[in-house]
């Protein structure tokens, strides 16, 4: 990753891929937009996480059971795309 000059973007963005977007620092928001921007595979886990999140949202089990169901079908359809 060093070689293609990823490592380098990468550095200083710790924070800006854990924290809560809400939370961001006006700096902090800026580097995430160059990140997604950029499509790393960093960026896109962090893009599933974010995702992820409306599943705490739910109140009713079954609701939550579904979204589950459909989100690994995204991923692993996703995945697969990749290879």
């Amino acid at each position: 990753m060093k070689e293609q000059g990823q490592g380098e973007i990468l550095k200083h963005s710790r924070w800006c891929l854990l924290k809560n977007p809400d939370n961001l620092t006006d700096r902090q928001a800026i580097k995430l937009k160059e990140l997604v921007r950029l499509n790393l595979r960093t960026v896109r886990a962090y893009l599933m996480r974010e995702d992820f999140q409306r599943f705490w949202e739910y109140v009713s089990p079954a609701w939550a059971g579904r979204f589950m169901d459909q989100w690994c079908v995204q991923r692993y359809a996703i995945r697969r795309l990749i290879r």
